[in-house]
């Protein structure tokens, strides 16, 4: 099965995103990939409730796991730490030794 590529990866954070909060009127090609959602520069402003509600469809939709705190908060800035981490995540070598 062929590994998702960045892109593919931001677009479907972006979809994510919009559909967990509940943002009507935003188009995933209006949320900007390297800015904070936190700071009000993005075309969302998110709260830590929010964070909370994209950490858990995160790791449900791709299938990973965030399990340190100060981790998430680095993690669920902006839609290129979030694909950031997917990516690597999904992209790290088998681990063979239990």
């Amino acid at each position: 099965m062929p590994k998702e590529s960045l892109e593919d990866i931001k677009l479907e954070v972006k979809k994510l995103i919009i559909q967990t909060l509940n943002f009507k009127d935003v188009k995933p090609e209006e949320i900007i990939d390297n800015l904070s959602f936190f700071t009000g520069e993005n075309t969302i402003k998110i709260d830590s409730i929010d964070a909370l509600e994209i950490v858990l469809e995160v790791q449900r939709r791709f299938k990973v796991r965030i399990n340190n705190q100060n981790l998430a908060r680095v993690i669920i800035n902006s839609v290129d730490s979030i694909s950031e981490f997917v990516y690597t995540e999904h992209n790290k070598p088998e681990n063979t030794s239990q």
